[in-house]
């Protein structure tokens, strides 16, 4: 279901109403938090970007990081307030066109899978929160590979497949 473009975009299609794409600078700056040593810790965020006005597809451009209000550990990872904060200030300095695509974090294992924790916190964001669409982009970075996932509410997550960095 993913696929590398020659411009470094990973795209992606679930079905007729469900496609979208990772920039390679959003990749980038992803991977930048793999956890490779064994002192690591979790790291975590919101992915931002765009909604397609054709296609409906989820275009992801840039994501939160982790900084002050974030807890941290080697195996767990709590987003801060903050992180909805500078969503919302993302979408101000992009004339009310960016938004909130889903979640990232990582974890200390090559092929990263979800923990019964991520799938609750998924559960979760998607209760409570307000999203443009009907789901979210849920991504795990591994050490060796990028997990991502599509969560709608109610339903299990969607495997989209995992991609090297």
């Amino acid at each position: 279901m993913l696929q590398r473009l020659s411009t470094g975009h990973v795209v992606w299609r679930l079905d007729e109403s469900c496609s979208g794409s990772l920039s390679p600078k959003l990749i980038a700056l992803l991977s930048k938090w793999a956890q490779h040593s064994f002192w690591s810790r979790e790291a975590g965020g919101l992915l931002l970007g765009f909604i397609d006005n054709e296609t409906e597809g989820l275009l992801g451009e840039f994501a939160t990081t982790p900084g002050r209000g974030d807890r941290r550990s080697r195996t767990s990872f709590y987003r801060g307030p903050r992180h909805q904060q500078e969503a919302i200030e993302w979408n101000r300095v992009t004339d009310g066109r960016g938004t909130q695509l889903g979640l990232w974090h990582t974890h200390p294992e090559l092929d990263p899978t979800p923990s019964p924790t991520d799938l609750e916190d998924c559960r979760n964001v998607l209760a409570t929160g307000k999203f443009a669409v009907d789901g979210i982009l849920y991504l795990i970075i591994g050490t060796r590979s990028i997990g991502c996932w599509f969560a709608k509410s109610g339903s299990p997550l969607v495997l989209l497949g995992n991609f090297t960095p």
